[in-house]
C-alpha cells in the first residue's frame, strides 16, 4: 500500500457553514488531526439522517444516504476523544434504549407468563371437548386469535455496533428500515470481526438493497428490509496494513473499499498547545441538538410501523452540474489519465457527491431542493477523500510525487496570491520565484496540467501584457486554509 510517507494531505474542507464552528471548536478544544474530526461529524450526520432520508440522483436512481469511512491514525491522534464528543447524542440515545430494553423485558415475561397460562387453558378446554366429543369450532377461533396475540419480545435499537458476525448484523437489522452504524474508534475491533470476512454483506447494506437475506441451518431466515448501515472506522496504520495483507485483496476486489471515504491526516502530535481555558462549549451544542432531533423522529417513524422516508432531489442547475462532474470524472477514467488506477472509487465518487449534499441539506434545515452552492461543498469533500483514495491504494509509486508537487504549488498560490487578494498569478512569476524543487520548466508543466485536470487552476492569456497567467478556481481556494 502506498503511504507517501513524506507527504502532508491539503486541509481538510470544513466547508459546510452551519456546521464548520461546531467542528472548528471540537479542533481546537480536542486538536486531533482536522479529517479525524471533520469525518466524525459526518459519520454522524449520516447515523442520524439515513434513517429518514434518501436522494434521488439526476439520472432517476434513489440511493441512500449512508456513509462508509474509514480514518488511519495512529495511537495518541484522540481518536476515541473525538468519537465520544462527536457522537455523544447518540451514544446516550443508545444507552437509554437499552435501560428502556431491560424494563421492558420485566414487563414481556410476565405478559408472556400470563399468555402462556391462557394458551395452555385453551388448549386444556379443546381437550376436554374433543374427549366429550363437543364441537370445538369456537376455542378453535379463540385459539387462532390467542396465537396471534402473543406478545413480541421488545428489541433494543441500539444504533452503535463495534464488533458483528453476520447473524448478529442480520438480528439488528430484521424488519423494515432499520438503521445502525457499525462504528468503532479501535478499528480493529470492526477489521477482525466476522462481518469484514462477507464483502457481499457489506456492499449491499452501502448500495441501499431492499431485501437482504441471510439463510442458516438451524436458525431459519433473517429478513432485512430497506435497512440503512454507516460505516465509520478510525484503525492505526499497522493494524490496517496486517488486514490489507490477509483479507486487502478481496475487499478491493468487490469493490468494498471503493464504497469508503478513506483518509490520513497529517498528525497533530506535538503541536497540541493549549493557548486558554474555555471548559465551555459554544457551537457543538446545537449541532448536537440537530441530531437529538433527528433521532427523536426516526423513533416515532419506526414506532409508526410504516417506514417512509423522504427522497431528497436536485435543483435543475445543481443537477446539471452533477451530470458534467460525472462526465468530468469519467473522462478521467480512460487508460493513463489521473483516475485509471482507482477506477472503482470513481465510479462511485458522483454517488458520494450526491450523498453527502443531500446530509447537508437535509441536516441544516435546507428548504427545497438541493442547490448549486451544496453540491459544490459535497464535491470539495469527496475530491479531497479521491486524492486519499489514490494516495493509499494506487499500485503507481510517482502519484505520491505529483500529489505533493500539486499541493506545494497550491500552497505557494494560496499564500502569496490567493490570501492577498489576487486571484491570478503569473505562470513564469511561479516558474521562477515558486517551490524550489519545481523551477523548471521540465517539472513545472505536468504539476500545472494535472491541477488544471482536477479544476483546481486554469489557464488564461492577458491580452495587454500576453503573459499567460494562472487563474485559481474560486470554489477550490475559498476551501483552503494554508498557513
Amino acid at each position: 500500500m502506498n503511504n507517501g510517507s513524506n507527504y502532508v494531505p491539503p486541509p481538510y474542507p470544513i466547508n459546510i457553514p452551519e456546521i464548520s464552528s461546531a467542528v472548528f471548536e471540537v479542533m481546537e478544544k480536542v486538536k486531533a488531526p482536522d479529517a479525524l474530526i471533520a469525518t466524525s461529524f459526518l459519520a454522524t450526520m449520516s447515523i442520524a439522517c439515513q434513517g429518514l432520508i434518501d436522494v434521488k440522483l439526476p439520472i432517476g436512481q434513489i440511493c441512500p444516504v449512508s456513509l462508509n469511512i474509514l480514518i488511519k491514525a495512529e495511537s495518541g491522534e484522540r481518536k476515541t476523544a473525538t468519537d465520544k464528543i462527536v457522537g455523544d447524542p447518540i451514544y446516550a440515545h443508545d444507552e437509554a434504549c437499552i435501560s428502556q430494553n431491560e424494563r421492558d423485558l420485566i414487563q414481556y415475561k410476565s405478559d408472556w407468563s400470563f399468555w402462556k397460562t391462557v394458551e395452555s387453558a385453551i388448549k386444556s378446554m379443546i381437550a376436554k371437548a374433543i374427549k366429550a366429543k363437543e364441537s370445538v369450532d369456537d376455542l378453535r377461533v379463540q385459539l387462532d386469535q390467542h396465537i396471534k396475540n402473543e406478545p413480541v419480545e421488545p428489541r433494543a435499537h441500539r444504533f452503535i455496533h463495534q464488533s458483528a458476525t453476520e447473524p448478529a448484523l442480520m438480528k439488528n437489522l430484521e424488519g423494515e428500515g432499520r438503521s445502525i452504524a457499525i462504528s468503532s474508534d479501535e478499528g480493529e475491533v470492526v477489521l477482525k470481526g466476522g462481518l469484514m470476512n462477507r464483502a457481499g454483506l457489506r456492499n449491499k447494506g452501502w448500495d441501499g438493497a431492499r431485501l437482504i437475506v441471510s439463510d442458516r441451518i438451524g436458525t431459519g431466515s433473517s429478513i432485512a428490509r430497506q435497512p440503512r448501515i454507516t460505516v465509520n472506522i478510525m484503525v492505526q496504520d499497522a493494524v490496517f496494513d496486517v488486514f490489507q495483507q490477509t483479507r486487502g485483496v478481496v475487499a478491493r476486489g468487490s469493490g468494498s473499499w471503493a464504497r469508503y471515504l478513506v483518509g490520513e491526516p497529517a498528525s497533530t502530535q506535538g503541536f497540541r498547545f493549549i493557548t486558554y481555558i474555555d471548559e465551555e462549549w459554544h457551537h457543538l451544542p446545537q449541532f448536537h441538538a440537530r441530531v437529538e432531533e433527528l433521532l427523536h423522529e426516526y423513533d416515532a417513524l419506526m414506532k409508526s410501523g410504516e417506514v417512509k422516508r423522504q427522497v431528497v432531489e436536485f435543483n435543475p442547475e445543481a443537477a446539471a452540474a452533477w451530470i458534467r462532474l460525472c462526465n468530468h470524472i469519467e473522462g478521467k477514467i480512460q487508460p493513463w489519465q489521473y483516475l485509471n488506477d482507482i477506477h472503482d472509487f470513481a465510479s462511485k465518487a458522483c454517488e458520494m457527491v450526491a450523498r453527502i449534499a443531500a446530509l447537508i441539506h437535509f441536516f441544516t434545515k435546507q428548504k427545497g431542493k438541493i442547490t448549486l452552492d451544496t453540491l459544490n461543498r459535497a464535491a470539495c469533500i469527496v475530491e479531497w477523500h479521491m486524492h486519499e483514495f489514490k494516495r493509499l491504494f494506487s499500485p503507481q509509486i510517482a502519484t505520491v510525487t505529483m500529489m505533493d508537487n500539486m499541493i506545494a504549488i497550491e500552497r505557494y498560490l494560496y499564500l502569496n496570491y490567493w490570501k492577498v487578494g489576487l486571484v491570478n498569478a503569473g505562470k513564469n512569476q511561479v516558474l521562477r520565484n515558486g517551490p524550489n524543487h519545481l523551477r523548471s520548466k521540465v517539472l513545472l508543466e505536468p504539476v500545472i496540467e494535472a491541477m488544471q485536470a482536477q479544476n483546481w487552476i486554469g489557464l488564461i492569456k492577458d491580452d495587454i501584457s500576453n503573459k499567460v497567467l494562472i487563474a485559481m478556481n474560486p470554489v477550490r481556494f475559498n476551501q483552503l486554509s494554508y498557513y
